[in-house]
């Protein structure tokens, strides 16, 4: 007997109404009947007395109905657990970042590289401003955010795990400034037009550059905007040079050179999770990236 048609057997023993069942099981009504008896067929045994007016159990239905029906609940319990099971398996991890130019090139080949390896590991990207991936973290929204420590600083209950020391540095589109050659004083910029990050949203180490460079310049034509993304377009449409780590630059775009500030300011970036709580999944990625480290960070300076 069928898995199918044991279920309707049990639910027709409860309604005793060919058209309930009918409805309950989204069949038509004479489906439930060439069940029944291909049932009763196999089992060569009748399970029920129908008239007109009426559906009976007989004797022997009833005893076949009080059997089957714990056997059916067991059947289902066993079937959640099981599911619940490979639930727990597929661990979900959901991640965090900024989106600068280097984590939307960079990030899919990390997923699908770590994904490779633990392919019971579900991963789940999210986008946001530093604030806002901050308060997810700590409302146990993600698991686990790329970031700059001085960006989390401030933050208690969480742990920062360093995966590069990097280098601040001037983006100049390739077709012009050819009379930049790195490494760049920061005091001889007077007279260039600069893209800045505003403060509310850029990282601390970067705005403290930022002020070097208005301080030690003369008749800069300074730009701000609140966020990466806006820089990088602006920059690469000529409108301004940019100030960002190499590990924020997009390592496949040629339309941009990477020309090194001459500072002590060194930024870093890595990952942050929960110092408690944090699932295995995270744990599991934060290993996996400190053994294998961050592919192609820009470390070629012109």
């Amino acid at each position: 007997m069928y898995l199918e048609h044991i279920t309707t057997f049990l639910n027709l023993a409860e309604t005793l109404n060919f058209s309930k069942t009918a409805i309950n099981m989204h069949q038509s009504q004479s489906s439930i009947s060439q069940s029944i008896l291909s049932i009763e067929k196999e089992l060569n045994l009748q399970l029920f007395i129908r008239d007109r007016k009426r559906v009976i159990l007989t004797p022997t239905g009833k005893d076949l109905y009080y059997s089957l029906k714990p056997w059916l609940n067991d059947y289902h319990q066993a079937i959640q657990h099981a599911q619940n099971i490979d639930i727990l398996n597929q661990i979900n991890l959901t991640i965090g970042y900024s989106g600068t130019p280097y984590e939307y090139a960079v990030i899919p080949m990390i997923v699908k590289l770590f994904r490779q390896q633990n392919p019971n590991i579900k991963v789940i990207l999210e986008n946001y401003a530093h604030s806002v991936l901050i308060d997810h973290l700590k409302n146990g929204n993600c698991n686990l955010i790329f970031t700059m420590p001085d960006i989390i600083k401030n933050v208690e209950g969480l742990t920062y795990y360093n995966l590069t020391n990097g280098q601040y540095c001037l983006i100049v589109p390739h077709d012009s400034n050819k009379e930049l050659k790195s490494p760049i004083p920061i005091n001889s910029l007077t007279n260039q037009s600069i893209i800045f990050l505003d403060h509310r949203w850029c990282p601390p180490t970067q705005n403290k550059l930022q002020q070097e460079i208005l301080h030690h310049n003369n008749h800069l034509n300074i730009s701000y905007v609140n966020n990466i993304s806006t820089c990088h377009t602006m920059v690469k449409a000529g409108t301004g040079l940019g100030v960002w780590a190499n590990f924020v630059q997009d390592p496949h775009d040629k339309d941009l050179n990477c020309l090194k500030l001459k500072t002590d300011i060194i930024p870093k970036y890595g990952v942050a999770v929960l110092d408690q709580g944090t699932n295995k999944a995270a744990n599991s990625f934060v290993k996996w990236l400190t053994n294998n480290g961050l592919p192609l960070i820009t470390k070629n300076y012109l």
